[in-house]
């Protein structure tokens, strides 16, 4: 009875297992047999194919635990694949995770975050540039002034654009973080002016209280924490209410005093997709952006306090400074 629920187990897990008698296998799971073939009593190293064998070698030889990535050769399947390769020493088992289609899934996501980037840049630069020249020679002060109109939206766009890129990059982890002197005055502008169309649906009133000229921190992580919570302040205010901004050296604060989170729920606030019962009815929203912030923070070494009451409001405080603030 064990071993059949121990095989039912192991046949619906999604690595590849090879229990081991020395360097003979003796049983392999379900996905084992699909990937590699019926392989019992088969040497694992005159089955297995791959980069850095070498490593695996050692680890049986010395009966040391390990684990790394390396290409593995699939005759079945044909071709190298990417796996994950554990290998526990104390019960002699080797487990192999197919990591090829996540591979292929970051690639997707970096080509595509090449491509648009690329591809919206180009055209942007070339707009601006003739709007610049339009606005120069222009004298009748109406199209002017409609001139300015389309170049500031042409620059928020190429935000955009950057923020994508750089978010996209962050989400696999090749991001790395800036450290330059950023205009706290122009950063609360340039975020208030994208969420306007929000702040004026609502009639919400948005009192800013700028400390600090500047601030030192990663313009793009800043920038998109400020922009979120400020996103999100508005989405989950009562109409006709307001909402606190702060900045100083050492912390970015938004608060609003709206919906709030139950405390039964606090601790789920920065996990992705999640939003609560009174959030969905309230407004439309995938539920990323305290997931955003929390991945940039950590991204950045920033801590984050979050306080809440239901029905009442929230404050988030983002300590962009732990160093002076601990």
């Amino acid at each position: 009875m064990r071993n059949d629920v121990f095989s039912a187990i192991l046949d619906n897990i999604e690595e590849a297992v090879f229990v081991l008698e020395g360097v003979t296998i003796v049983y392999q799971n379900r996905l084992a047999i699909e990937y590699f073939g019926e392989s019992s009593g088969v040497n694992i190293f005159d089955l297995l194919i791959f980069e850095k064998s070498t490593l695996l070698v050692e680890a049986i030889h010395d009966r040391k635990s390990t684990n790394f990535e390396a290409k593995i050769f699939l005759n079945k399947k044909g071709g190298w694949h990417d796996f994950l390769v554990k290998y526990l020493s104390d019960i002699n088992v080797l487990i192999l995770k197919d990591l090829t289609f996540v591979k292929n899934v970051e690639e997707a996501k970096m080509n595509m975050s090449v491509l648009i980037s690329h591809e919206l840049k180009n055209p942007l630069g070339v707009i601006e540039s003739l709007l610049s020249d339009l606005i120069e020679n222009e004298e009748d002060e109406e199209k002017i002034d409609k001139l300015w109109k389309i170049e500031k939206q042409s620059k928020r766009l190429n935000r955009i654009i950057q923020q994508i890129e750089y978010i996209t990059m962050a989400q696999l982890g090749l991001y790395v973080p800036r450290k330059e002197s950023i205009n706290t005055q122009k950063l609360v502008s340039e975020v208030l002016e994208d969420v306007e169309h929000i702040r004026q649906k609502k009639n919400i009133k948005i009192n800013t209280n700028v400390i600090a000229k500047q601030i030192e921190g990663d313009p793009f992580i800043v920038r998109t924490i400020l922009k979120n919570l400020i996103s999100n302040a508005l989405k989950y205010s009562f109409e006709n209410s307001q909402i606190i901004v702060e900045i100083d050296d050492e912390k970015m604060v938004v608060q609003d005093f709206g919906i709030g989170v139950p405390d039964s729920e606090k601790e789920k606030v920065f996990s992705r997709f999640y939003r609560t019962q009174t959030a969905i009815k309230m407004a439309s929203g995938s539920g990323l952006g305290l997931a955003v912030v929390k991945h940039l923070s950590n991204i950045a070494g920033y801590k984050i306090d979050f306080e809440s009451q239901h029905l009442i409001g929230t404050k988030v405080t983002v300590w962009i400074n732990k160093n002076e603030h601990s």
